[in-house]
């Protein structure tokens, strides 16, 4: 009964697990393998397509278009209106030239506040070149002026003129450079003559199998760069002509640099770690039509977000949603945010975009490039082994953002 009882072991399977018993069983292997790969942005396809790139700095010009108010303060100075003009104009600090374009005599301006008017009769106190930048005037169209507390906004009405005017000033705009770099990924990968000639079940050729998944790696790397890489930075952020191993410019640093030029907090907006409301996106945008002139009429424009901050914005108004008794789902799908100002943006939501920022884009304007022959690189490497060495690398370039103060950026948000 011994010997029967230990023979007949061997019929029920549940005991075949050890090593021993294993090498008496034929081995089955499912056709495929399945890859637990990271998924691949969503964003990355919106970016445009630059042209290729010849040198190691792209550049275009920029050139901000006349000013439709100034801030100013109104001060009556021995029975004289007096405007003191302060602040930015064309996003910079108000100087001699940025004033005279938009004020001469005769510029009749209104105070948003209480709609009082203010015709300019001398700006001597600009011409003269020194701060503090002054025009005097007097009420126009029956108004009434009161001084200001402080800085306030003048729209700027008109600038009138007359049949015997001489025109004697000159209003030509001034341009800026704006310029990206390129950054070039690489990998290096390695494999052994035995493995390399090892047969394995699924895999036809493992080299190729192992290099697909690197340049898989890679791709993913170029995604989140392309979102959030800053260029090199000493004392100013350095390019391809000036650094060695020059990084991208991503999307989400550009409201960085236009923001060190001229801040404007309520188009790049801190929330300190605090819930995101719909009423921050719907003063984003606002800010940005009303104070950075975003053409929200034109191009392709999207609210940008990490998943985590999906779920919040999909909870906005769910209080004001209905479901009925004969619904066979659950839940529902947010992919459009309707903004006070009567703009609707359509959301996309990735995983490489930073989980506290959330941004208005319009990716029209954003382009993303290649070096000259260098959209793809595949080189084998000599070796003094028994091994072989393959180097994978492209030289990507960008982001070029046209208009780049028109991103809207909210960062700081509770992710949770």
């Amino acid at each position: 009964m011994t010997a029967f009882a230990t023979q007949s072991d061997f019929g029920k399977l549940w005991t075949q697990s050890g090593v021993a018993a294993e090498r008496l069983l034929k081995k089955i292997i499912l056709a495929g393998m399945d890859e637990i790969g990271k998924a691949m942005s969503d964003i990355r396809s919106k970016f445009g397509s630059a042209e290729t790139l010849n040198g190691p700095v792209a550049r275009w010009l920029e050139e901000e278009d006349y000013p439709d108010a100034v801030t100013a303060t109104l001060s009556d100075y021995a029975g004289t209106p007096t405007l003191t003009i302060s602040g930015n104009l064309q996003n910079a600090a108000v100087s001699k030239e940025s004033i005279r374009r938009c004020i001469r005599v005769g510029t009749i301006l209104e105070r948003q506040s209480d709609g009082a008017q203010l015709k300019v009769s001398s700006v001597a106190g600009i011409d003269d070149a020194a701060a503090p930048w002054v025009c005097t005037g007097a009420a126009y169209g029956n108004s009434t002026l009161s001084n200001d507390g402080g800085a306030v906004t003048w729209d700027i009405l008109h600038e009138v003129w007359s049949d015997f005017k001489d025109a004697d000033e000159t209003r030509m705009l001034t341009r800026t450079t704006r310029e990206v770099g390129s950054q070039i990924c690489a990998e290096t990968f390695e494999i052994g003559k035995t493995r390399e000639n090892t047969s394995y079940e699924i895999v036809g050729d493992e080299t190729e199998h192992q290099v697909a998944a690197l340049i898989r790696k890679m791709r993913r790397q170029e995604a989140k760069t392309l979102l959030r890489m800053r260029p090199y930075y000493n004392a100013g952020f350095k390019f391809g002509n000036a650094t060695e191993e020059p990084t991208l410019c991503g999307l989400f640093t550009w409201p960085i640099i236009v923001q060190a030029e001229a801040a404007n907090t309520n188009v790049y907006k801190n929330l300190s770690g605090g819930q995101l409301y719909k009423s921050h996106l719907d003063d984003l945008a606002e800010a940005m039509w009303l104070e950075e002139n975003a053409e929200f009429q034109t191009g392709d424009w999207w609210i940008v977000c990490h998943p985590k901050v999906h779920k919040q914005i999909h909870d906005f108004d769910n209080v004001y949603r209905e479901m009925t008794k004969g619904d066979t789902s659950i839940g529902f799908k947010v992919s459009t945010f309707d903004a006070k100002i009567g703009k609707a943006f359509p959301i996309v939501s990735d995983q490489y975009v930073r989980p506290d920022v959330i941004g208005i884009v319009n990716f029209k304007n954003m382009k993303v490039g290649y070096y000259a022959n260098d959209k793809f690189d595949r080189k084998e490497l000599q070796t003094q082994g028994r091994y072989r060495r393959w180097l994978v690398s492209w030289q990507v370039y960008g982001v070029i953002a046209r208009k780049p103060r028109q991103i809207g950026m909210i960062y700081g948000a509770a992710t949770s």
